[in-house]
């Protein structure tokens, strides 16, 4: 009986223990499912990704032997830290493949979301970085040496070089270095040039009036002058030129070199020509139109810019790539815009240039194109954004594979009013660069503020040619000249505007969109809106417009070319209907390209001098008298009389100045704005005298940035 109970016993626990290991697998199985479960809630309906992590981890440490679930909680792991963000996200999907391989639908997801993670970060890899190199006396131009460790620019007539990195911090520059001494040294929108082997500098100065070419050792001396002579005008893009390698050969574009005159009323081309350094003839390489030269790294070949106009009034300007001997010239772009400025890579496989796609030089694209192949143009160009616009050439690309910039930095600017006698000044207009009034689009700064006759109203220069009024208090802007409307298109400097005496008509300087050969004439609209009517018409520049105080005559400065580059100003007068334009000074008065203004008497009219000062000139004849020396004169400086024609009020050097006609020192009027960094433009004083109205601006500078990280890792190998 004993032996009998005992056998029984054994039986139930063998028993128990049959049907205990499935129930206690099953129990195993469904908490391993039910923790997962809880953690893609927590991730799904409650948002809570880390927490969801937790949990997922506790899943795999809990129930290891259960690989399906496992696998799962792993890879929900990897997607969590992917919409976190983080690197972890890698590793997760990677711990998918190498420790669930039998688990084949977990570790497909698992290799996909690598793939887009790879993917993803090759894109980040090769995306461009931009740095800001920080010159202390910013120059505002430069090109990079070859090896990126200086910058050549000019300043003060001269040729300096600056170390890119200093001694404080490596995005600091160091101290600058004057290569030359000052020689009227110019480098408007990078347009001089290193050799190759980084031991020459070629820059362009003004010779007595006239357009030059030298070239000066990087480590300093007497620069050596190239004699050719040269036909090209203004000193912009025109003017670029390119060293060879050795230093040895310099090209450069200019008008026909071999004539005696050039005829400014024909689009005359710049060709290309190549000549020795140390001496000998220039060789012209182009029939047709060429400029911004580049040689390539081994001397062979030469990349150019080509403009032409289209029918409808714009340019174009295709990037050529021309052997340096002249031969087997290559078409390598041909797309709506403009290309400017190229540049070669190192290793002469890529050619990079600025895109300009509309009517402005403003760019804010690097296009970088495959070199030439067999003569043919051999790939689509790959296209950069830029993080600023750029105006000028690009500086370099250096042998590390840095491309050198000159970026904008934003510009500020708004019209102002303060009291006469100086104080806290009043902003009266928007400050953004783009106005939307009605369904127009004015893009552009506000210029040129002129008072109403009875200064309630303040009208400026919007843009294109856009003129807008604005209450004197300030207040909502009112359109009053579309330029997108009329297609009768505005430039500065020398715009205009200018309100008639009795306030209904606003002169300004403006041309006919699209319509070649191009006039740059004066025109008149009424106050209120309404159709332009022009009043001169010539192939030269007419600018700087004002009425007569009786309101029936317009003054202006005209530009005409006095032989091959010189160019002369001259005051004219025209009825304010039209007519014939009659000149009131001659080559001796020394007109400078500035604002000019009427006196109240309307007996003289006064204007900036070549030799910086302002002058008063008598209407009757005679010669004009000095009345102050000024500082500095460019194409923004203004000037205007006070009501009683007894004062004048002028910029200088970004301030508002003040000086009587009977010979006092001048004083400044205080704003509480101007400063060192933010600079004055343009005035009008209000016809009661009691007010100025201005604009202020701050920005504008372009400054040096590198753009790095822009090429594939192969090519940078």
């Amino acid at each position: 009986m004993h032996r009998s109970k005992i056998f029984l016993w054994v039986l139930g626990l063998v028993l128990i223990a049959f049907f205990l290991v499935p129930m206690q697998k099953a129990l195993s199985q469904e908490s391993a499912d039910e923790l997962y479960e809880a953690a893609v809630f927590k991730k799904e309906a409650e948002g809570d990704l880390q927490g969801a992590i937790q949990i997922f981890l506790k899943v795999i440490a809990k129930f290891p032997e259960n690989r399906k679930v496992a696998a799962k909680a792993q890879l929900q792991i990897g997607i969590c830290y992917e919409k976190l963000g983080m690197q972890e996200a890698q590793k997760a999907f990677q711990s998918v493949v190498d420790k669930y391989p039998e688990q084949a639908q977990e570790v497909a997801l698992a290799k996909e979301r690598l793939a887009k993670i790879a993917k993803a970060l090759a894109e980040e890899t090769h995306k461009p970085s931009f740095r800001k190199i920080r010159i202390p006396a910013n120059p505002g131009n430069g090109v990079l040496s070859p090896d990126g460790k200086l910058l050549a620019f000019t300043s003060q007539g001269s040729v300096w070089i600056v170390p890119i990195s200093g001694k404080v911090q490596p995005d600091l520059a160091g101290e600058p270095v004057r290569l030359t001494e000052p020689m009227g040294a110019l480098n408007m929108g990078d347009i001089m040039a290193w050799s190759g082997d980084g031991q020459w500098i070629a820059f362009n100065a003004e010779d007595n009036k006239k357009d030059a070419i030298y070239v000066v050792s990087a480590s300093g001396g007497k620069p050596k002058k190239i004699p050719v002579n040269l036909y090209r005008g203004p000193h912009t893009y025109d003017s670029r030129m390119s060293l060879s390698e050795d230093g040895k050969t310099l090209a450069f574009c200019s008008r026909d070199i071999t004539t005696s005159k050039i005829d400014s009323e024909k689009a005359e081309p710049f060709l290309l020509y190549t000549i020795p350094v140390d001496g000998g003839e220039a060789r012209r390489l182009t029939d047709a139109g060429a400029i911004e030269p580049a040689f390539s790294p081994d001397g062979k070949r030469i990349a150019f810019t080509r403009p032409y106009f289209l029918e409808n009034g714009k340019t174009q300007k295709d990037l050529w790539v021309i052997n340096s001997d002249g031969t087997k010239s290559i078409k390598m772009t041909e797309f709506p815009g403009r290309a400017r400025g190229p540049v070669w890579s190192p290793d002469g496989k890529m050619i990079a240039f600025h895109y300009e796609p509309g009517g402005s030089n403003f760019s804010d694209e690097i296009w970088i194109l495959p070199a030439p192949v067999d003569r043919k143009p051999s790939g689509a160009p790959t296209k950069i954004k830029l993080p600023l616009e750029s105006l000028s050439m690009i500086a370099g690309w250096t042998t590390d594979n840095k491309i050198g910039l000159l970026l904008t930095n934003p510009l500020h600017q708004a019209v102002y009013t303060v009291p006469a006698g100086g104080g806290k000044a009043t902003q009266v207009s928007p400050e953004t660069a783009t106005l939307f009034t009605g369904s127009e689009d004015f893009e552009g700064y506000p210029c040129h503020p002129r008072w109403s006759p009875d200064g309630k109203t303040i009208y400026f220069r919007w843009g294109k040619g856009n003129i807008v009024a604005v209450p004197s208090q300030g207040g909502n802007l009112s359109p009053v000249h579309s330029s997108k409307e009329t297609k009768i298109v505005g430039g500065i400097p020398g715009g205009g505007n200018d309100v008639s005496p009795d306030g209904k008509r606003i002169v300004f300087m403006a041309y006919k969109e699209g319509v070649r050969p191009l006039e740059v004439s004066i025109w008149t609209i009424p106050a209120k809106g309404g159709e332009p009517t022009q009043i001169t018409q010539s192939l030269a520049q007419d600018r700087y417009p004002c009425w007569s105080p009786d309101g029936k005559r317009i003054a202006f400065i005209r530009t005409t070319e006095k032989s091959k580059d010189d160019y002369v100003m001259n005051i004219c007068i025209v009825p304010a209907e039209g007519g014939e334009v009659r000149q009131l000074t001659t080559e001796a008065d020394r007109v400078n390209y500035a604002s000019i203004k009427w006196a109240p008497d309307g007996d003289q009219i006064a204007y900036f001098s070549l030799d910086k000062t302002i002058n008063v000139k008598p209407l009757q004849g005679g010669e004009p008298r000095v009345v102050v020396n000024v500082e500095n004169v460019h194409g923004h400086s203004e000037l205007c009389w006070s009501p009683d024609g007894k004062e004048l009020a002028y910029t200088s050097k970004g301030r508002i100045m003040i000086v009587s006609l009977e010979g006092r020192e001048p004083r400044e009027i205080k704003t509480g704005i101007l400063n060192e960094e933010v600079e004055n433009f343009h005035i009008d004083w209000s016809p009661d005298g009691k007010k100025f109205a201005f604009t202020a601006g701050f920005g504008g500078d372009e400054e040096l940035w590198l753009m790095e990280n822009f090429l594939p890792e192969d090519k940078k190998k």
